[in-house]
């Protein structure tokens, strides 16, 4: 492609001055990103910094802006968070990266608004009334004999919900091709098929079905990719690796190999813990490749077990220093435990982490963060004797790490929310939640549109229409979050179900069809008065706070301290056992991964991998102490790492290093 701007010094040394700590700046592997917008992939290694390389080159960029063919130019990437933080850090700066015809957005605010939605409108002659997988799921509403036929059957719950609408009268499984279980003259297929069809026609949609109709947009008015070129010059992605594959040939189809347009892909094979197996590995064909190499998170120790990890090999080199220029003189450490032993490791963990403190190796001052994280957690039908997240840390709960939408009964929405400084908005936007789901199970929809309302237009309608009730829709929404931060739940509850009944009064409605959601009891009820989700998910010891979390939960973040817990995951037969500890070993020691490795062995070395490269200065790894001895004890590449044995209720035991 023909590079018609170009990128000057001045505008990269005003980018420092904009993103970086005064005195910092970037090397030279940065600022050939940042001045590159040819198409081409960028491979960054954890703690790269590669997304404020990214906002250095918007903002330099956005200098050149509007261009003199009115193209713009599209940023995209994974998560709204992703997202914001580019607004946040940007948008006051840059006002024109935020108008037309520029577009920075999540990959689904970019399907939905370039595609899916024109796409419905043409067939429908109305925009859809939502795009979400929770409330689509919610409107499934089964005939008396169809629900019985699938409450008998183990699949019943994947007949109705997991498969898609293609075509017109098509069923397949997600996005796949796997037609549906039974043929189309059955009575099931049909009766599906029915509750499929007047979903799309309602206007629910979920998120498979969005990809589903922008493929059918395309298929059937070609013409559309045409336009949206001529609407971007420059397109940049970041975090590929957590794309699927159907985001990954949209985008291909869009941009790949035309001349006029610059397309980046960036992003981190490795860490492609998000997509199945190793997918994203397979059919990221890679093109005009640049790699950031060095980690400004990672010390050196770190970074050479990071990269004996790399399942796509990459050279990590590891930058971290000191405040003071130091090097961060931390060895990573093993923690041996036994089975009377599990549940001592994090509290050995924290005893470390306290020593380092008192060794002045890490700063108390600062704003520290210490983890302990592991790939799987319990659950029912798990066999006895396998060892998960849950059996280091028996409180923690999966519930509390991952806020949805939809909660089995009223009364959960009041325990799962956001902690922190952006506690009460979240608990807010709970109540929210819950308020709009008896709004729709009663069938109460906006007057002005006839759809269901969403948390912004309910407010605005009460704004609107009734001023009064507005303040105190607003006002009982604080008094119901403040009882739910100080877990008064039953005055909580109490407060909530009056405001839902006095909403539901204005529409000429009362509790009838929601009852049993709103009388439903939350499973775990008298634990939750007791103890708050961060007491669920955290262990405290001695002023050390310890966030206890799953990999997929911290993947991106920086800790200071992160402890990688082994977990079982799949029977593993014939291959190299069931644990993390078991499958990397060869690769911790220093062997290459031979090139039919097995795909669970693939999978523990991606999540190794991201949980391993989160800490600055201690990184630790709890293993079995039959696995230690049989595949770890004697190597010589073990004089990389402290090795400690836990012992119950005792500081653990240096016996390595």
């Amino acid at each position: 492609m023909h590079q018609l701007i170009e990128i000057t010094t001045e505008q990269i040394k005003l980018a420092e001055k904009i993103l970086l700590r005064e005195g910092d700046f970037f090397d030279s592997e940065r600022v050939a990103f940042i001045k590159n917008l040819n198409t081409l992939d960028l491979h960054a290694v954890p703690g790269s910094g590669k997304t404020t390389a990214l906002l250095a080159k918007l903002i330099a960029v956005e200098q050149h802006l509007p261009f003199s063919n009115g193209a713009g130019i599209l940023v995209l990437s994974h998560t709204n968070a992703a997202v914001a933080e580019i607004k946040n850090k940007l948008g006051h700066l840059c006002p024109r990266l935020f108008s037309y015809p520029n577009f920075i957005g999540t990959i689904q605010g970019f399907t939905d608004y370039f595609l899916t939605v024109p796409y419905y409108k043409i067939v429908y002659k109305r925009r859809p009334v939502r795009i979400d997988d929770e409330i689509y799921n919610e409107n499934h509403y089964p005939d008396y004999k169809l629900k019985t036929f699938l409450a008998k059957r183990a699949d019943g719950k994947s007949l109705l919900l997991d498969y898609r609408l293609r075509d017109g009268d098509n069923l397949t499984l997600g996005l796949e091709s796997v037609p549906f279980k039974f043929s189309k003259k059955t009575d099931t297929y049909q009766k599906v098929l029915a509750i499929k069809q007047q979903l799309r026609k309602n206007g629910f949609l979920c998120f498979d079905d969005a990809y589903i109709l922008a493929q059918e947009y395309i298929e059937k008015f070609p013409g559309i990719i045409s336009i949206i070129r001529k609407r971007f010059r420059y397109i940049f992605v970041d975090e590929m690796q957590d794309m699927d594959k159907y985001q990954y040939e949209m985008l291909e189809r869009l941009f790949a190999n035309v001349d006029e347009i610059g397309y980046q892909r960036i992003g981190d094979k490795n860490q492609a813990i998000f997509s199945d197996e190793s997918e994203m590995l397979d059919i990221w064909q890679e093109r005009n490749v640049m790699e950031l190499n060095g980690s400004h998170r990672l010390h050196s120790g770190n970074a050479t077990i990071v990269e004996t990890l790399a399942l796509s090999p990459i050279q990590v080199v590891g930058k971290r220093i000191n405040a003071d220029g130091s090097d961060v003189a931390i060895k990573p450490a093993i923690f041996i435990y036994g089975d009377k032993t599990i549940t001592s490791v994090i509290p050995s963990y924290a005893y470390l982490i306290k020593d380092l403190i008192s060794q002045g190796k890490i700063d108390p001052h600062a704003k520290n963060s210490y983890t302990a994280v592991g790939w799987t957690t319990s659950k029912s039908g798990d066999k006895q004797g396998i060892i998960k997240l849950n059996h280091y840390h028996p409180n923690f709960s999966k519930q509390h790490t991952k806020l949805i939408i939809n909660y089995p009964c009223l009364e959960s929405y009041l325990f799962y929310y956001q902690q922190g400084p952006a506690a009460l908005a979240s608990i807010r936007k709970n109540i929210l939640n819950a308020i709009l789901r008896t709004l729709r199970l009663e069938n109460v929809t906006n007057p002005e549109t006839d759809r269901s309302f969403s948390k912004r237009s309910l407010l605005d309608f009460f704004k609107h229409s009734n001023p009064v009730f507005y303040a105190e829709l607003k006002l009982g929404l604080y008094q119901v979050s403040k009882q739910g931060l100080t877990k008064s739940i039953p005055e909580a509850m109490r407060l909530l179900v009056s405001l839902i009944t006095s909403t539901l009064a204005h529409f000429k409605k009362s509790i009838k069809e929601s009852k049993p959601f709103i009388t439903g009891k939350h499973p775990v009820t008298t634990q939750a008065t007791k103890i708050t989700s961060e007491a669920v998910n955290c262990f405290s010891q001695d002023g050390i706070d310890i966030e206890v979390n799953t990999v997929h939960a911290v993947k991106g973040q920086t800790h200071t301290c992160t402890l990688y817990l082994e977990s079982f995951y799949q029977n593993n037969v014939g291959q190299k056992g069931q644990y993390e500890s078991s499958r990397i070993a060869d690769q911790l020691l220093g062997e290459k991964l031979p090139a039919d490795a097995h795909k669970f062995i693939k999978q523990s070395m991606k999540m190794t991998y991201v949980g391993f490269s989160r800490a600055t200065h201690l990184l630790g790894f709890a293993v079995h102490q039959t696995r230690f001895d049989s595949l770890y004890a004697g190597k010589e590449r073990l004089k990389q790492w402290n090795v400690y044995l836990v012992r119950k209720d005792a500081e653990p035991l240096l016996i390595d290093g």
